[in-house]
């Protein structure tokens, strides 16, 4: 009963400091070893939070919903993967020559947004079976607010290795800003990849037999009230 999409988004700055001449303060590489902060990663989320729609129809949300023939949808949670980057440079570049040096520092945005949550109108806002349906779709949403958690971490893990505590060195700022863009890139990937199929499996565990027979017992006693 879930809709995933994934649409990373990736936001870029930039920030550089000139050295003119390095004789007289040693070498560049001396110069950038001085004055270039630590690298920095730094991986958040935003907490999960829905707008809910309680307007749709039983019928209406099993067409968006339902996943197997004779399921029928009562309630929903759509939401949408998405990531933003924000990367400061902070390199240094040596002047009338093509050397520029650098210490990335990177922040990577993790959400699940926009998040919607349905249930079905033919249970009034408030009612018995309102509830027992509300209360099995906040275990999804659960669901995406743990696994943002342990993303963010395997995330920052992964980025902090791959650009390491080196000081980089390329020809140019442009040099600079297309490689950093192209690790953040490429460490993101195959997690953004992935977080359909690992959250769908999730989701099954949630929606267990054991679940639905519950949930179908509730539903069942708060029409027999």
């Amino acid at each position: 009963m879930r809709r995933d999409s994934l649409l990373p988004r990736l936001a870029l700055l930039g920030a550089l400091a000139l050295l003119a001449g390095c004789d007289a303060f040693g070498s560049f590489e001396s110069q950038c070893e001085r004055r270039l902060g630590s690298t920095m990663v730094r991986v958040v989320t935003t907490p999960v939070s829905y707008t809910a729609d309680f307007s749709r129809s039983i019928d209406e949300l099993t067409a968006r919903g339902a996943h197997a023939a004779g399921t029928i949808v009562l309630g929903l949670v759509e939401t949408e993967m998405r990531s933003e980057a924000r990367l400061d440079l902070n390199g240094i570049k040596q002047s009338f020559h093509d050397r520029y040096c650098m210490r990335p520092s990177v922040e990577v945005r993790l959400a699940f947004e926009p998040m919607r949550l349905y249930i079905a109108r033919e249970h009034a806002e408030g009612s018995c079976a309102f509830r027992a349906t509300m209360d099995h779709e906040l275990k999804h949403i659960a669901v995406y607010q743990d696994y943002l958690e342990e993303f963010a971490i395997q995330v920052q893990a992964d980025l902090a290795r791959e650009l390491g505590e080196n000081i980089l060195y390329f020809g140019s700022a442009t040099e600079a800003d297309a490689h950093i863009d192209s690790v953040i890139k490429q460490t993101l990937t195959p997690y953004l990849e992935a977080v359909r199929d690992e959250i769908k499996a999730r989701q099954r565990r949630v929606d267990s037999p054991a679940e639905y027979a519950r949930l179908g017992a509730m539903q069942n006693w708060c029409a027999q009230r």
